[in-house]
């Protein structure tokens, strides 16, 4: 598995995720489009998921042109947070007088459900309290997992936008001290780490 990382709206991360067959998944939207959809064809990647691990301003800007771009492809995010991207408070675009609304045809995924590329899994763990809706994409077999804004490498998400939770935070964070100290996390924003360097204890 390959992964390559473009800098979008804030410095936010969208991610290329792609096989040696050539099947990609696009975590995240908030790259601009051409530096993306360039690396797609020059490397003949075929573009199964548009996945949103939540749907702030962000993370979520450019799902549109992607949806376009990538025309079989399919949009995921998790069924709590069209309420995020269709209201331009709640995603954070209103506060940066762009208001925009995401109203696209997503298919909506829970938490444990499980989708692949290629011969690889990843698991959706719902882990709420940045929004929601937030959800993270595990690969057990690679040992990584896209967080998106519930953890980064030095710190983890804000919880004080509309639906964001304290209490919904610190029990995703509880749930992801648990997990394996050898996953490497690729989040929402910044560098990527193992939970070992992160979880301490």
């Amino acid at each position: 598995m390959k992964i390559k990382a473009f800098t979008g709206l804030l410095d936010s991360n969208t991610y290329m995720v792609y096989t040696d067959s050539g099947e990609a998944m696009i975590i995240d939207a908030g790259a601009e489009p051409c530096e993306l959809i360039s690396f797609a064809t020059a490397n003949g990647l075929k573009v199964k998921y548009i996945a949103l691990t939540h749907g702030h301003v962000d993370h979520a800007d450019y799902v549109g042109e992607y949806i376009s771009a990538f025309k079989d492809a399919t949009p995921i995010c998790h069924s709590e947070e069209i309420k995020v991207l269709t209201n331009a408070e709640a995603n954070v675009s209103a506060l940066l007088n762009m208001n925009r609304v995401y109203n696209y045809g997503f298919t909506l995924v829970d938490n444990n459900d499980v989708i692949t590329l290629g011969e690889y899994e990843f698991k959706i763990l719902n882990l709420p309290g940045h929004t929601p809706g937030s959800i993270c994409f595990y690969c057990e077999s690679e040992k990584i997992m896209f967080t998106g804004d519930v953890l980064f490498s030095n710190t983890y998400g804000r919880t004080d936008f509309m639906y964001g939770s304290v209490q919904d935070m610190m029990n995703s964070l509880r749930a992801i001290s648990k997990m394996d100290r050898e996953i490497r996390i690729y989040s929402g924003h910044g560098e990527s780490e193992q939970l070992k360097n992160i979880f301490r204890y």
